[in-house]
């Protein structure tokens, strides 16, 4: 008995599309390459196929992506980019990041990014003072990091 598709509960609300289009491939998830990734990059990769155009190309700047993904470090951006690129999920080049069409190995089959240990771990204790936690406002990225702490926290350094 074949089995009939769930009908949506709000049939006058299905999406559409309109102008640009983004998709995740059902393969990310059901063949595992989301393993492993953290929480921060996987948002990343989610991010930058919702921005991205029908050849998976966007040009979010870093400060537009730190503020979608209330990041406060620029090494944070830089670590999660830095894992979806060896994992071959994305490029980045020049200011221009591209999603790519997901290899043909999943990790759960073997692929090396998955099984691996991250190089670009480092493993401290240290971890830099935040910028100042109340705040939400974002700062050029022109600005020094002691200028960044004076306008924010507007305190003794």
């Amino acid at each position: 008995m074949p089995k009939t598709r769930p009908q949506p509960p709000r049939p006058d609300r299905r999406r559409q599309i309109r102008g640009s289009f983004s998709w995740i491939d059902h393969r990310f998830l059901r063949e595992g390459f989301d393993q492993g990734l953290t929480r921060l990059e996987k948002l990343l990769y989610f991010v930058l196929v919702a921005v991205s155009n029908q050849d998976g190309v966007s040009f979010y700047s870093e400060a537009r992506l730190a503020e979608l993904l209330d990041i406060r470090f620029p090494h944070e951006l830089d670590g999660a980019r830095q894992e979806l690129i060896a994992r071959d999920l994305i490029v980045y080049q020049g200011e221009i990041y591209q999603v790519l069409d997901l290899p043909l190995r999943s990790p759960r089959k073997g692929n090396h990014a998955s099984a691996s240990p991250r190089a670009h771990t480092v493993h401290s204790s240290y971890s830099p003072p935040p910028l100042c936690s109340s705040s939400r406002q974002r700062p050029s990225g022109l600005e020094s990091i002691q200028q960044l702490l004076q306008s924010f926290c507007r305190g003794p350094q």
